[in-house]
């Protein structure tokens, strides 16, 4: 226990939220909200003056949490503040150049602080419990369970990004009882992960899309055909992979037991001795629209159809305003995240109870990201150090003569394994993106940008499904109360399926 303590505190370390809660200064939060709010003034009001209150205020976030990271943050950090600071002492750097250098990476910070927002309407809609009320009166077998369970990870991810884990697995680990599935764990991790990790390659909620669209100069819109058609065969090939193990497992069964289905198999299972004769007729039961409309009814949920719709007008509306705007990517969706939870929750008639848990849940969320606040913005110093020194050009002048010896079409299938390997290392995806696209100049290595950036993509979606020291292992791990490295075992034979596509795929466009 002591050991598997020790990683999931290693997991969390990467600054999602989650890690581990020590004292806290109760004017911490105040002091993030002050840097956050000083970024988006900086971006809609440009002047020195804003940039130094930026700087100053990245210094004292730094200074205020270094004594309460965990263990592994407080040692990452500390390498990149040490490299930025020997950079800038090398290059001549004053004093005051040194200090300004403070604060770049505050954009990934306001997603990661008002993204988590929009998952107030999900909640408050209750749109769980009719997933549920589908499961029970639709899904006959596991294999159709691991494809709701997959589905319904991959869109609530579209929105909620990490939140999405506790939620699905919550929604759907009352209906595995149902089904004679021999390890439930697995199952259910499998099915939440490999969905969830599928829509970092299009959603504009997440961060690591607005790290590469900003970083390689590509235009979210423009990438769109490839990434989304691309996700949904990462999602096809995971639902096919489930349902033919399920398929594998029924023929089995009815092979050695004469069985005709898995629901009528499970009352005769050891593990469903609880109950399950109800809870089967119930399913038997609830297979008309009629009657699930009344259970959506009687328990205040609204239509997971909804959720879908609101995937398309949000990516419509990111779409439409970053033609008619300059803003960067990640500010575009920073200012458009919140306005739009605000008037889903009213449409649902909830808007009061919306600005209720937002003033309840914000300060509690930005108490949990002072490892993000940390790490990244000692990450965001370093890599400012690379650019005001000149150091970057170093880097792109070796990595391009390193593309030169063994040409551009494999050093750019090279690319999805920089954040792969990064994860195994300990960064978060985010954080191995943002270092790896400051040393991946497509312009100085001439790649095109919207390959470099779809590399990058993929390679991220790699590591968020199998890196053992990530949030994303860390959460499911803590939920089935295994290991983490349960997790990327499981995760193993997918995420190769997955890379081969992903190979195939830039081989294709290259």
């Amino acid at each position: 226990m002591k050991e598997r303590g020790a990683v999931r505190h290693a997991i969390l370390s990467v600054g999602l939220p989650g890690g581990r809660r020590n004292r806290i200064d109760p004017m911490k939060p105040i002091l993030f909200t002050l840097a956050i709010t000083a970024y988006l003034c900086s971006v809609f009001f440009p002047g020195a003056l804003w940039s130094s209150i930026v700087s100053a205020l990245s210094l004292a976030v730094i200074a205020a949490v270094f004594r309460s990271v965990t263990g592994f943050v407080k040692a990452a950090g500390t390498v990149f503040l040490t490299i930025g600071g020997f950079l800038l002492a090398v290059g001549g750097a004053s004093l005051q150049e040194a200090l300004l250098s403070f604060g770049y990476m505050l954009n990934v910070l306001s997603l990661f602080a008002l993204v988590p927002l929009i998952a107030i309407p999900l909640r408050l809609g209750k749109y769980e419990r009719g997933v549920q009320a589908m499961i029970r009166s639709r899904v006959r077998h596991s294999g159709a369970l691991y494809a709701v369970t997959s589905s319904l990870s991959y869109m609530f991810c579209a929105f909620m990004n990490l939140a999405a884990l506790p939620m699905v697995h919550q929604t759907i680990r009352p209906s595995l009882e149902l089904y004679p599935i021999q390890d439930r764990d697995r199952f259910v991790s499998r099915a939440i992960t490999h969905g969830y990790s599928m829509p970092v390659l299009w959603s504009p909620l997440a961060p690591i899309m607005g790290i590469v669209v900003e970083m390689t100069g590509v235009r979210w819109i423009d990438i769109l055909p490839v990434v989304i058609p691309f996700s949904l065969i990462g999602l096809a090939l995971d639902i096919g992979m489930g349902m033919w193990i399920a398929k594998r497992r029924i023929i089995r069964r009815a092979n050695g037991a004469g069985a005709i289905g898995e629901l009528a198999e499970a009352k005769d299972s050891p593990v469903e001795a609880n109950g399950v004769e109800e809870r089967l007729k119930l399913a038997a039961t609830q297979g008309n629209r009629a009657r699930f409309a009344d259970i959506l009814k009687s328990g205040g949920a609204k239509h997971p159809a909804q959720i879908i719709a609101a995937i398309l007008l949000f990516n419509a509306l990111i779409s439409i305003m970053e033609g008619l705007t300059n803003l960067g990517f990640l500010m575009l969706v920073s200012v458009t995240v919140v306005p739009f939870a605000l008037v889903w929750s009213m449409l649902i008639g909830q808007g009061r109870q919306f600005l209720k848990e937002a003033r309840k849940s914000m300060p509690e969320q930005l108490l949990r990201m002072q490892d993000q606040f940390f790490v990244y913005l000692s990450a965001g110093f370093m890599i400012t150090a690379i650019q005001t020194t000149g150091a970057g050009h170093v880097l792109n002048e070796g990595i391009a003569a390193f593309k030169d010896w063994i040409g551009s079409e494999m050093f750019l299938l090279c690319i999805p394994f920089i954040p792969f390997v990064l994860a195994f290392a300990g960064l978060h995806p985010a954080v191995g993106l943002a270092l790896a696209a400051e040393s991946l100049d497509p312009a100085a290595l001439g790649l095109p940008p919207h390959l470099t950036a779809i590399a990058m993509l993929t390679g991220a979606t790699t590591a968020f499904l199998m890196g053992p020291y990530n949030a994303t292992a860390g959460m499911m791990a803590g939920l089935i109360e295994r290991s983490p490295y349960n997790v990327s075992n499981w995760n193993a034979p997918y995420t190769a399926a997955y890379m081969g596509l992903s190979l195939l795929l830039l081989l294709i466009l290259h």
